[in-house]
């Protein structure tokens, strides 16, 4: 395996919240000088053909994937799954429901926008015109095109965030069941992100033993604009629980220029790569 590869395993396109097309993804991941590139939309493999074509197109590897919403202990996890089939009957099946729980979820919290005052109705059909899922990130941008907030920060902390007056807790399945379904489609399970979840370091310990007694295989030890100690903290976390590593920019939008797709994503020597045996 060449170990100067530019990989990145955690990107979204605007089938989920990114604000590119699969095809545009590919093509930006290309003049960013990326070779191996995951698509890991959320609760959706819908853009997995047309990334497949441009990336054939502009010479890149591309690893089928797709970013799971799931619980464990009442807390949002998001678990990516990598070199998955997605044409798998099960995996299909859990998709076409979470989408179903996305646009439930939508529908109540603009109808809670509603009650604040707010036009629910237009901006729920604002967010239903664009493409892909629906997200609290499309509703926050409507309410920023809208002129009901400034910037999507201010939407989530005045109306979407976690407590505020229209969030609507997500009913996602549990943790041990979406990394058996990534199993089943015969990908590899990687929890994204470990860092970022509110959770003690105590709870992140446990957290990360859960995901490995479940059958998940590696840490995202490098993402998005993790510090250096969150890489190291992360790193140690894998190692502790037998885990390998992975590395993504949780890439979405190319206008946030302190996130750019391939960013410096070098995955630290002591942990082995989730890649090891797929990429060579």
């Amino acid at each position: 395996m060449n170990p100067d590869l530019k990989i990145d395993l955690h990107t979204h396109s605007n089938r989920s919240d990114g604000t590119l097309t699969p095809a545009q993804l590919m093509a930006h991941a290309a003049a960013a000088g990326v070779e191996v590139i995951a698509l890991t939309d959320h609760d959706t493999v819908d853009g997995l053909e047309e990334a497949r074509q441009g990336a054939a197109a502009h010479g890149l590897c591309l690893v089928p994937g797709v970013e799971i919403s799931c619980t464990w202990r009442a807390q949002g996890i998001h678990v990516l799954g990598l070199w998955i089939d997605p044409g798998g009957p099960a995996l299909r099946r859990e998709l076409d429901a979470q989408a179903e729980r996305r646009r439930v979820r939508m529908r109540k919290m603009c109808a809670r926008l509603e009650k604040c005052g707010l036009p629910g109705t237009e901006l729920l059909a604002a967010v239903e015109a664009q493409p892909g899922l629906p997200t609290r990130a499309h509703l926050a941008s409507a309410m920023v095109a809208g002129g009901h907030v400034d910037r999507a920060e201010e939407a989530f902390r005045k109306y979407l965030g976690a407590g505020k007056s229209a969030n609507v807790a997500a009913e996602w399945p549990a943790l041990v069941a979406v990394v058996g379904l990534i199993r089943a489609a015969g990908g590899v399970a990687v929890l994204a992100h470990p860092a970022r979840y509110a959770l003690s370091a105590g709870a992140r310990r446990q957290l990360v033993a859960d995901f490995a007694a479940a059958g998940g295989a590696a840490l995202e030890v490098v993402s998005g604009a993790n510090a250096a100690q969150h890489v190291d903290a992360v790193a140690a976390l894998a190692r502790k629980a037998g885990l390998e590593g992975s590395v993504g920019s949780d890439f979405h939008n190319p206008q946030l220029t302190w996130n750019p797709l391939g960013r410096s994503l070098k995955l630290p020597d002591c942990v082995a790569p989730v890649w090891r045996g797929y990429i060579t």
